[in-house]
């Protein structure tokens, strides 16, 4: 089958740039023919190959916000499109955090003190960079076992009369109470009291 060929209007230079390419463009073929008193001559033709101009990245899932108790890590994933290679740069409170390059970053093992912190990733390629929203991460305090700080005191009454016990313990609320006779619980509905001292 033989390569169809068509004139370009106006093209009758030496050279020729196109109009502004587009992807359709791609394995379009250009020949030139010279011409002269003496006879014609058509070149071999060279290919056009367009490639897609590259996008900028977008964030479009950015991390959450993580509530962890002290003593474990917290998970942070951003979605981001473009055009590939995509690179990644997580900060904390907006400063670079060394070798966490990837699309999900985890802490190292948190304390208290690193509750309010946010974190955010910046997205990179060819054409732009993108940073997502920050996520806050939320640090509780580890559970503390419940003690008590004031154990009941004895009482002595008449015959007839009540007697009230009480007892102040301390512990990460809410803290709950189950009194006992002789070793064997009291029944009646278990009181939760949130108050610690």
């Amino acid at each position: 089958m033989a390569e169809e060929r068509a004139n370009i209007a106006g093209a009758t230079s030496a050279s020729y740039t196109t109009a502004v390419t587009t992807t359709s463009d791609s394995g379009s073929a250009f020949a030139v023919v010279v011409t002269n008193t003496a006879g014609t001559v058509t070149s071999a033709a060279a290919t056009l190959t367009v490639n897609a101009a590259a996008v900028a990245p977008t964030i479009t899932t950015a991390p959450v916000n993580q509530t962890v108790t002290a003593g474990q890590t917290a998970s942070f994933t951003v979605v981001a499109a473009g055009t590939a290679p995509l690179s990644y740069q997580w900060q904390k409170n907006g400063a670079n955090i060394a070798g966490a390059t990837s699309a999900s970053y985890t802490t190292a093992v948190t304390t208290t003190a690193d509750s309010g912190s946010t974190f955010r990733a910046v997205v990179t390629n060819t054409a732009g960079t993108a940073t997502s929203a920050a996520a806050t991460l939320t640090v509780n305090a580890a559970a503390v076992a419940p003690t008590i700080t004031t154990a009941p005191a004895n009482q002595t009454v008449t015959a007839g009369q009540t007697a009230s016990f009480t007892v102040v313990a301390a512990g990460t609320a809410p803290l709950s109470y189950q009194w006992q006779k002789n070793g064997v619980n009291i029944a009646g509905p278990l009181r939760r009291v949130t108050r610690r001292r």
